[in-house]
């Protein structure tokens, strides 16, 4: 039983959104040609980041807690999970859009994408030696700067809003993987790629690698629905 608890956290991400989705005034089944795009092409992105951070053993996976068939050297769960989470995080992100758009003024968060794109930019180059530490500061910061170059771009509201809400079962579905409630971690980092800080049990880095995912999720589709906005 041990050896499918990646695969149940797989299925519990994503149980209760996909239910949703048939919920009358979000209807959000019916944009999910536009998710499954974003998804395929981030996920494209993040695994084979994925496949070469494993094989450079910046992190791993515990083979008790895994069913045992890999793709690219991944267990097929941590492929899943390029799946469910940004499907889950997006449904998410529409909820934030239908309660708040239009009731906050846009680009009162845009000067936060501003100061958290320098932070992360400038936390990466001084951690230029530790690899996931600065893909994940740096790539975070290039994705932000690029919105923050554009007139047309994502709702900067309803993005951070979206984050916010986001890091609650982004903290317990990362605190199951990293070891919070077993005794051996599912997923584990090479602490000589990483500043070695942890919120709990979970790689501070996490939180830029969770933002660049959500983000880029979101860039795609926010583009793939024609629903961009101009900066003023």
């Amino acid at each position: 039983m041990r050896s499918f608890s990646y695969l149940l956290v797989d299925i519990l991400t994503v149980l209760f959104p996909v239910i949703w989705s048939f919920e009358n005034k979000l209807n959000f089944y019916s944009k999910w040609k536009y998710v499954f795009k974003s998804i395929f092409i981030t996920g494209f992105v993040f695994i084979v980041w994925d496949s070469v951070f494993t094989y450079l053993g910046v992190w791993g996976f515990n083979p008790k807690y895994v069913v045992g068939l890999y793709i690219l050297n991944l267990p097929i769960e941590e492929i899943l999970f390029f799946t469910v989470v940004p499907f889950a995080c997006l449904f998410i992100y529409e909820n934030v859009f239908v309660l708040f758009v239009g009731k906050i003024k846009n680009g009162v968060f845009y000067q936060v994408s501003l100061v958290a794109g320098l932070f992360l930019f400038f936390a990466g180059l001084a951690n230029i030696d530790k690899l996931y530490t600065c893909l994940a500061c740096v790539g975070s910061s290039v994705l932000l700067a690029y919105h923050a170059a554009r007139k047309k771009q994502i709702n900067h509201e309803v993005f951070w809003i979206t984050y916010l809400i986001v890091l609650i079962p982004f903290t317990l579905v990362n605190g199951i993987l990293t070891g919070f409630f077993t005794d051996e971690p599912i997923v584990w980092y090479n602490n000589a790629e990483n500043i070695g800080v942890r919120f709990f049990t979970i790689p501070v880095e996490d939180f830029a690698y969770n933002l660049f995912l959500l983000l880029l999720n979101v860039t795609l589709y926010e583009r793939f629905l024609g629903r961009l906005y101009i900066q003023k």
